[in-house]
């Protein structure tokens, strides 16, 4: 389990039995910001060194799957800071070839399902097509604000690098109560069957021949 703000400071306690808990709090040491991974004790992994910036923090463990080690990190980017390409480059770079980085971006790009672009989510769709990461999201949105005249939003996703999409999956969960829509995703090492998603239209769909129908049988 990936947290994102997880307001934790050096004198926070946090405990699941059967589970380990890896955290990483705001560099200022308030109770703000921060992440933190849950994860069995069972799963073979271990830590790897916390990344805590004013403008990004992440909690970061190396999982030993069957066939690789893979890089996870619970990621969240506080909303004042100004963070620039180079800055996502920065952190990307820290988790190897094969990783899975999700949480709270504060990012907005149509790329990933987002209603806009913000000049955050330009940055950073700037370092996923430069470097050829990949997304993983839901393309729903995660973000419920409370006060009535925000617009629900896409904040909430994974960056991935060196697994194929064949292999991964994502929903989204609404098992929680929050402001936040958790997502789950799935990182198998066989091929996920994904059922096809139905549309009423295609690419060969003709729109002229459906405007003549509409004409001919419905009497308005």
């Amino acid at each position: 389990m990936l947290i994102s703000e997880t307001h934790f400071t050096d004198r926070s306690y946090f405990n699941i039995p059967k589970y380990l808990t890896y955290s990483t709090n705001h560099p200022d040491t308030t109770a703000h910001g921060g992440t933190a991974i849950l994860i069995k004790r069972s799963i073979n992994h271990y830590e790897l060194p916390k990344y805590n910036l004013h403008h990004l923090q992440a909690t970061v463990i190396k999982v030993k799957m069957t066939q690789y080690e893979l890089t996870v990190a619970a990621v969240y980017c506080p909303p004042k800071h100004t963070i620039k390409k180079i800055n996502f480059n920065d952190f990307f770079q820290t988790l190897g070839h094969k990783f899975v980085a999700g949480g709270d971006y504060n990012s907005k790009n149509t790329l990933w399902g987002s209603r806009l672009i913000t000049t955050r989510g330009r940055e950073l769709s700037k370092t996923l097509q430069e470097q050829k990461y990949s997304h993983l999201s839901t393309g729903t949105p995660t973000y419920w604000p409370t006060d009535p005249n925000k617009t629900p939003d896409l904040l909430d996703f994974y960056v991935t690098n060196g697994i194929s999409s064949e292999y991964m999956d994502v929903v989204p969960s609404f098992d929680l109560s929050s402001d936040h829509t958790p997502i789950i995703a799935t990182v198998s090492s066989h091929a996920i069957h994904k059922t096809p998603r139905s549309k009423l239209h295609n690419k060969k769909t003709n729109w002229e021949e459906y405007r003549m129908k509409l004409q001919e049988d419905i009497n308005l």
